[in-house]
């Protein structure tokens, strides 16, 4: 059985008193009766999410996202139950300690994230998000690698060193793709979100190109802000995640067992993405 933390009833709370008032009211609401209560699961999930700027869209939406946290509250559960499992066995890791699964409403900045709550390496599930159409498995798989491959490794590697993001990513990449194989390529990558659709056409006709230019970034002088670029808000010629493909073209080159990379740590998984990429 997996651990969850369950916040949706303080949800539940919070929308069933708000969902008639104004959006100053169903701030304070928010704060007073789901924030609060839950004071330390949010500031571990804003330590990890890194966004505190007021959960606007929340508040417009309330009755569409009360609904559809409802659904999906009963969906995560069971997909984290089905995959977790396989994706341990797959990553060939002890099954004590593990993850924490927490439920709960974000504020539309990630649809998932591994952090700390605590002792627990953590996966928040933001089901603000959820749609019954999208691979909301294959998002689980993906998170549950991180959390599975943090506990391995015992802390979390460095979110700002983009060999090591990449590594990290594409190990994911490839434990979701062995978890639950056959899926639409896309799946892999943007979980069945629209608006994508070209995206991964554009990231295979430039492949080696894309593969070169994130070489280059490792080392060249805007190296700081290659994760950034790469794996977060930042743009490679007006698209969103690239490093995202790099990385799981390279780490799916290593052609090494995925228990052998979970094995390596932070220094030594960076300098094995760092040789695929084609740097000494």
């Amino acid at each position: 059985m997996a651990n969850f933390l369950d916040t949706l009833d303080s949800f539940e709370t919070f929308a069933r008193k708000a969902f008639l008032e104004g959006t100053s009211t169903r701030e304070r609401l928010h704060a007073e009766l789901y924030e609060r209560p839950l004071a330390e699961v949010f500031e571990a999930f804003y330590a990890r999410s890194g966004d505190r700027s007021g959960p606007g869209a929340l508040f417009r939406e309330l009755s569409d996202v009360r609904t559809r946290v409802r659904e999906a509250g009963p969906a995560v559960r069971a997909a984290v139950e089905a995959v977790e499992p396989r994706v341990r066995e797959l990553l060939g890791v002890p099954d004590d300690p593990a993850p924490l699964h927490v439920l709960m409403v974000g504020q539309f900045s990630a649809n998932a994230v591994v952090g700390r709550l605590g002792d627990d390496v953590a996966v928040f599930h933001c089901l603000e998000w959820f749609n019954p159409d999208q691979a909301t498995d294959v998002l689980v798989a993906h998170e549950d690698a991180h959390a599975w491959h943090e506990l391995a490794l015992g802390a979390p590697g460095s979110e700002e060193d983009a060999s090591w993001l990449a590594f990290s990513e594409g190990l994911a990449i490839q434990a979701s793709r062995q978890v639950l194989p056959g899926r639409d390529e896309d799946d892999y990558f943007w979980y069945g979100h629209a608006g994508f659709e070209d995206w991964l056409p554009w990231c295979r006709e430039h492949r080696d190109e894309l593969v070169e230019r994130f070489a280059a970034a490792l080392d060249g002088p805007d190296a700081a802000e290659a994760a950034d670029a790469w794996f977060g808000s930042g743009l490679i010629d007006g698209r969103w995640r690239v490093g995202y493909y790099v990385a799981d073209q390279l780490v799916g080159g290593l052609d090494r067992p995925l228990p052998d990379l979970v094995e390596l740590d932070p220094a030594e998984a960076s300098s094995v993405l760092r040789g695929a990429a084609g740097l000494t």
